[in-house]
C-alpha cells in the first residue's frame, strides 16, 4: 500500500461494530494491483453520529463508502439520491460521493447472486427458496432472486410482520407471486426445508429453531444448498447443524467478495481487479486456518 499523502483518497466502511471487517483488506488490494493513491478504512459509528458521519464524508471528500448492519436503512434520510432498487428494498450498502452528493445504492443482491452462480451454476430458479430473516441483506437476495426469475419464495422470520411485510414488498415489486411467510417455529421450518433447495441463512446470531429442526430431519438433503451471510466465525453452529443434515454449506465470504467487486466499480470508476483481490483475500483466509490449527 501506498504511503497516504495530500493527494490520497479515501474510502471507508461504516458501521458498529466494523473491526472484524474484511472490506479494508479486499479494498485496499484492489488498490494497490491498480496502482492507486487510495486508501480504505473501517470506521466504527455511534447510531447518534450517523447524520454527522455522513455530512462528514462530504465535508472531508471522501470518495464514498460502504454500510453495514445496523444501518443500511437508517442512512437513507441522508442521501441526496438513492438508487430505484436499493430505495424499493430500503436498503443501502455503497454510498458515492458524487461532486459532494451522496448517492446510495446496494451491490448486497447481485454479490449474492454471483456468490450462487459460482458454486451452484446449475441451480434453477424453478426451485423453491427459503430465507431466514427479514433485514436488508434479506431483502436485497429476495429482490434480486425475484427479479432473476425465481418462481417459488418462503420467508421465514422470528417477526411474521417482518416476513409479511417483505413477502408483500417481492408480490408488488417482481413478477413472483408465490411467497410464503412463516415464524421461526420448528414445525413450519420443517415443511420449509422439506421444499426448499435453497437456504438462505440472513440473521445476525445462530437461532435455535433453525438448528433443532436441521437436528431432527432425515438426512437426505444433499442437493440443498445452506448459505450463511456472515462469514465470522468461518462455520457458524447452524452452518454445522446443516452440515449433519447433509447440505452443501457456504458462508457469507463469497457475498462479502462478489458484492465488494461491484461497490469498487462504483467508488472507484475503474473494472475491479478480481484476481488480485480474490488473492489477497485467500492469503488472509489461509493464515486464520493456520493460526487456529496452532
Amino acid at each position: 500500500m501506498r504511503t497516504c499523502d495530500a493527494s490520497t483518497a479515501y474510502y471507508m466502511l461504516l458501521g458498529n461494530p466494523v473491526s472484524h471487517s474484511l472490506s479494508p483488506l479486499i479494498h485496499n488490494a484492489g488498490f494497490q494491483a491498480l496502482g492507486l493513491n487510495a486508501v480504505y478504512l473501517a470506521a466504527p459509528v455511534k447510531e447518534t453520529d450517523l447524520g454527522a458521519a455522513l455530512q462528514g464524508l462530504k465535508a472531508l471528500a471522501v470518495g464514498g463508502c460502504n454500510v453495514t448492519s445496523p444501518y443500511k436503512d437508517a442512512v437513507i434520510p441522508y442521501l441526496d439520491s438513492v438508487a430505484e432498487e436499493a430505495m424499493l428494498i430500503n436498503s443501502v450498502n455503497t454510498i458515492v460521493n458524487k461532486e459532494g452528493l451522496l448517492f446510495g445504492t446496494s451491490t448486497d443482491g447481485e454479490g449474492f447472486y454471483h456468490a450462487l452462480l459460482e458454486v451452484g451454476p446449475h441451480f434453477d430458479l424453478k426451485s423453491p427458496a427459503l430465507l431466514i430473516g427479514a433485514g436488508g441483506a434479506a431483502r436485497a437476495v429476495a429482490y434480486t432472486l425475484a427479479k432473476k426469475g425465481l418462481r417459488e419464495l418462503w420467508l421465514a422470520n422470528r417477526s411474521l410482520d417482518s416476513a409479511e411485510n417483505l413477502a408483500g414488498l417481492i408480490k408488488t415489486l417482481t413478477p413472483l407471486r408465490n411467497c410464503r411467510t412463516l415464524s421461526l417455529a420448528v414445525a413450519g421450518l420443517k415443511e420449509a426445508l422439506a421444499a426448499c433447495r435453497l437456504i438462505v441463512y440472513c440473521l445476525p446470531l445462530d437461532a435455535e429453531e433453525v438448528k433443532m429442526v436441521f437436528g431432527r430431519i432425515v438426512p437426505d438433503v444433499a442437493e440443498k444448498l445452506f448459505f450463511d451471510l456472515r462469514y465470522s466465525p468461518a462455520e457458524t453452529a447452524v452452518m454445522k447443524a446443516a452440515a449433519l443434515a447433509g447440505a452443501k454449506t457456504f458462508n457469507g465470504i463469497g457475498l462479502l467478495f462478489r458484492q465488494a467487486l461491484l461497490a469498487f466499480e462504483l467508488l472507484t470508476g475503474q473494472a475491479a481487479p478480481a484476481e488480485q483481490m480474490a488473492l489477497a483475500l485467500k492469503r488472509y483466509l489461509d493464515e486464520e486456518k493456520r493460526d487456529d490449527c496452532i
